[in-house]
């Protein structure tokens, strides 16, 4: 479906309702319950930084706000209650999280609920959130966010959604409380916001993008229930080391900058380019390296042992990394960075050759990281260079040697690889399994495959939208890295069975068993 900015006619809907008490409304950010697919793939808190820092802005307003993770609920609720209750959906999936009653009751107290929709999978789940809150309560404000919610907007919408932010919403979520306290519901004026406007969807377009990101609070991890994150021991990457998860490690994720100087294809980055309604998302921003040890000294008065960074591409300055990692040894944690580090910058020319950065390396681990994921995206260069930036170079870099110097130093590492691109032919398809196996035997920890996949705000969804390519039967709320879903030069049904013998025959049993192990249970 596609949205322009301005107006469109659309199926009515009644605008958003004035709430009760316009003075100092209380706001409750949340995440939904996770509908997953047992069979592949963990199921993890999702906790993502977002909620945390429009919590932040919020509470340095003087506004009251809450966070809730339905997957996980908060301190007052139990694992039975929570994490631990599977619900069978049809189509052998099913629903991780809060029974749809407990929401409900969970949201009362509150004027304005928040909901965070990042990713294209999570899009029935928050369809059924939305439709509950405007169920139950029809005077209170539901907003969103996230690019899941802004590609998606008209079926979140129908489910009762009154406000769409369709960018970085720090300022934007500031106006809407301030507008609220005047006891005004007038966002006409809003900039980042979609909403209704009798019957049609008004799109107003981003104009101001935080370009100091040292102006951002940090963000407010205190409002997570972080002890029974911990108990949970399912971060971002599966897992910690064997003797970590028994202690239950005190973890939180971080940012120290937002967009990438490459512009992948299949990356969200790809649609957040200059001139974009939604402001220029890709661009590359920085915290500054006093701003990060501020953040770090906060982490550490919460007891967190573990970081992991979120950076889309934490080493693009690469001085400016250094200093960092040189700042965070004597903080004494240990990091990970499971997002992606962009490999070109754990190398550096040296007399008009590529080396490996041995300092980088060395640096990274003093400073703690003991992990690393290599995003290798394909074995082949062609595909490479035309889908994702040209950003590896395989006949320049050996990505082999730098495992094996990585892991020298202490630091572990996995490595992902993409299948399926709408032209990867059969030899380009063995060329990257034949690289995973290779780097597994380089020291790999373990290797993942996943299908490229044409998500909402991506180039390559405008792509096969344009070339019709989607499968047919496929709708977007279905769309999975798990799964193919685009047409293909490959049988998709040959990608789907190879990627799942490659990964069985090139990981360790013991890696396989632990990601079986940690399927949801019960129902």
């Amino acid at each position: 479906m596609e949205i322009q900015t301005g107006i469109q006619i659309r199926k009515k809907q009644k605008s958003p309702p004035l709430l009760k008490s316009s003075k100092d409304p209380k706001f409750l950010l949340m995440y939904a319950p996770q509908r997953h697919d047992p069979t592949y793939g963990v199921v993890r808190p999702e906790v993502s930084l977002g909620n945390l820092y429009l919590a932040a802005v919020l509470e340095q307003e003087g506004f009251e706000v809450d966070i809730l993770d339905c997957c996980i609920g908060n301190e007052r609720h139990s694992m039975e209650e929570s994490f631990n209750r599977v619900t069978p959906l049809a189509g052998n999936v099913v629903r991780i999280g809060l029974s749809p009653e407990t929401m409900v009751k969970e949201i009362a107290d509150y004027d304005v609920i928040g909901i965070s929709s990042i990713f294209t999978p999570q899009t029935y789940m928050v369809e059924e959130l939305v439709r509950l809150a405007s169920g139950a309560y029809p005077d209170k404000l539901i907003i969103m966010g996230g690019i899941n919610a802004r590609t998606q907007m008209q079926k979140f919408f129908d489910a009762g959604a009154h406000l769409i932010c369709i960018s970085e919403a720090e300022r934007t979520i500031l106006r809407i409380g301030n507008l609220l306290r005047q006891g005004s519901r007038d966002f006409s004026g809003v900039p980042g916001v979609a909403f209704l406007n009798n019957g049609k969807i008004q799109v107003n377009p981003m104009t101001e993008m935080e370009d100091n990101l040292d102006n951002l609070p940090i963000p407010a991890r205190h409002k997570l229930p972080l002890q029974k994150i911990a108990e949970i021991a399912r971060p971002h990457g599966s897992g910690f080391k064997p003797g970590q998860i028994e202690r239950r490690l005190l973890y939180v994720s971080a940012q120290t900058s937002r967009g990438c100087p490459y512009v992948c294809s299949y990356c969200h980055i790809s649609g957040e380019q200059k001139n974009s309604e939604v402001g220029y998302l890709g661009k590359f921003r920085y915290q500054s390296e006093e701003r990060v040890e501020r953040e770090m000294v906060a982490i550490k008065e919460l007891g967190a042992e573990y970081i992991y960074i979120e950076d889309d591409s934490l080493l693009a300055k690469k001085k400016r990394a250094l200093n960092i990692f040189r700042m965070l040894i004597k903080f004494g944690f240990k990091l990970g960075d499971v997002n992606g580090v962009n490999l070109s910058h754990l190398h550096k020319n040296e007399g008009g050759r590529i080396v490996i950065d041995d300092e980088m390396l060395e640096t990274m681990a003093e400073a703690g990281f003991d992990r690393l994921l290599f995003p290798v995206e394909s074995g082949s260069q062609r595909i490479i260079d035309k889908w994702a930036s040209g950003k590896i170079h395989h006949d320049v870099y050996d990505i082999a040697a730098l495992i094996k110097r990585a892991n020298a130093v202490g630091i572990m590492v996995s490595s992902c690889y993409l299948i399926g691109y709408p032209d990867e032919t059969y030899d380009e398809l063995a060329q990257t399994i034949l690289k995973a196996k290779n780097h597994m035997d380089a020291g790999s920890t373990y290797v993942s495959f996943s299908m490229v996949t044409p998500f909402p705000g991506t180039a390559l969804y405008d792509y096969v939208m344009q070339n019709n390519l989607l499968l047919p039967g496929v709708e977007i709320a279905d769309l999975n890295f798990l799964y193919p879903s685009m047409k293909t030069i490959i049988d998709p049904y040959y990608l789907e069975f190879i990627s799942r013998k490659a990964w069985e025959f090139i990981n360790k049993p013991d890696r396989i068993e632990v990601i079986r192990s940690l399927a949801p249970q019960g129902g």
